[in-house]
């Protein structure tokens, strides 16, 4: 009988997070989990990460690796994604890294991120043989789009929840004018990637974003909490209740969760603005992330 423990680290713009996976018996069990929202996005002078932000990401991956010591993780994998891969100080960092910590941080290259998150939920997330997948991150957004469970056009939007944020939000929500120039946006990096002209019936939610995106509307009885699919008018409905910059609507976020007061909103106008390019009717919020398509290309490699 084979049991390991892997451990695969998460480093996102926004928030880095732990997750521990047991393998055993051909079975694979999420056994603990832990996240810090760090925002790495906003410690950039010049394209680079600054030494502040520098220190933030040691002292998480510090505390990340000690609590794997302390749980006996057989396998670990640390990996970032547009966080350090968009800034132009990657490899000193790398190696700042490895020399300080004896930790190797993976930076996986757009298509890979988008490949990786598909494989998440090829197997077990995707309720039609096509659609369009996409994964709002903080610094960038995936886009896969499937026919036959098989990815026929992917790409990588440079933008995401928390770098909309920081370009286009002057306090807490986007205004109408800010709403506007972040989908003017999406919709420019959409075309500058040239996908395939297609039509969907379904947008596959992977991530943070649309899985709070649901609970947010579970909050505000737009929907029940058992239903994993939103119809995309409901987007429209959602940015309506929050179009005022005000402590009530705070409130319904706060509540809903708290680190993505600033983040919720640009993100869902990432996801409402590909889901009407493409003529999406209803968005599927899938469980599984990126770090299981990390976790599953790992198995393979092993053989397992």
């Amino acid at each position: 009988m084979i049991k390991m423990l892997y451990g695969i680290v998460d480093i996102g713009s926004n928030t880095i997070r732990l997750k521990i996976y047991e393998y055993k018996n051909n079975k694979i069990k999420s056994v603990f989990s832990k996240k810090k929202t760090a925002g790495l996005i906003a410690y950039r002078d010049d394209g680079k990460l600054n030494d502040e932000g520098i220190n933030i990401l040691s002292a998480i991956l510090n505390k990340f690796n000690k609590i794997m010591d302390l749980l006996n993780v057989n396998k670990r994998y640390f990996f970032a994604t547009a966080s350090l891969r968009n800034i132009s100080n990657t490899y000193e960092i790398i190696g700042f890294i490895k020399e300080k910590l004896g930790i190797k941080i993976h930076i996986l290259d757009d298509e890979t991120e988008a490949q990786l998150s598909f494989n998440s939920v090829k197997d077990i997330g995707l309720g039609s043989d096509e659609g369009i997948l996409t994964d709002v991150g903080g610094g960038s957004c995936e886009i896969i789009i499937f026919e036959n469970k098989t990815p026929i056009d992917k790409g990588s939007l440079p933008i995401g929840s928390l770098s909309c944020y920081e370009d286009y939000v002057g306090v807490m929500f986007p205004n109408k004018k800010e709403s506007e120039n972040i989908e003017k946006r999406v919709i420019k990096e959409i075309e500058d990637l040239d996908f395939v002209k297609t039509h969907k019936k379904y947008l596959f939610g992977v991530g943070g974003t649309v899985r709070n995106l649901k609970k947010l509307l579970v909050h505000l009885n737009f929907i029940n909490e058992k239903e994993d699919t939103i119809p995309v008018y409901l987007l429209d409905d959602v940015l309506d209740e929050l179009k005022y910059n005000n402590k009530e609507n705070f409130n319904k976020i706060l509540k809903v969760k708290a680190e993505r007061i600033h983040t919720l909103v640009p993100g869902i106008i990432i996801i409402k603005t590909i889901a009407k390019y493409f003529h999406i009717e209803k968005i599927c919020v899938c469980k599984n992330s990126i770090r299981e398509g990390v976790l599953y290309s790992l198995l393979d490699a092993e053989g397992l």
